[in-house]
């Protein structure tokens, strides 16, 4: 079993790890499917769609990626395969319950 001390900082780290994949959903792969898809003609719109939903959506996902540190105890019970997988889903259910608040709340 981990110290109090290493559980801590993986916690923090864990929920910053969080945080920056939903940067780079929000501002790297959700701009080049929408734009590789068809959803949007131009790159620059589907880039500018994508960053200012994000960027409103920030201090949700803060909320939502410290909140995902509580889930850091449970991860080390898992094999890398499944920590990965949980990392993943995560990290996308994260990006998209902030940007949903924020889309809602915002406008």
């Amino acid at each position: 079993m981990p110290s109090r001390a290493t559980l801590l900082g993986g916690s923090i780290v864990y929920a910053l790890v969080v945080f920056l994949g939903t940067a780079a959903i929000g501002f790297v792969v959700l701009p080049a499917v929408g734009y590789a898809t068809g959803l949007f003609a131009i790159r620059a719109e589907a880039e500018g769609v994508f960053s200012l939903l994000t960027l409103k959506a920030v201090p949700f996902l803060v909320g939502l990626s410290a909140a995902a540190a509580l889930s850091f105890e449970w991860l080390l019970g898992l094999s890398r395969f499944r920590r990965v997988v949980a990392y993943l889903a995560t990290t996308l259910a994260t990006w998209l319950a902030g940007a949903a608040v924020a889309a809602v709340i915002l406008g």
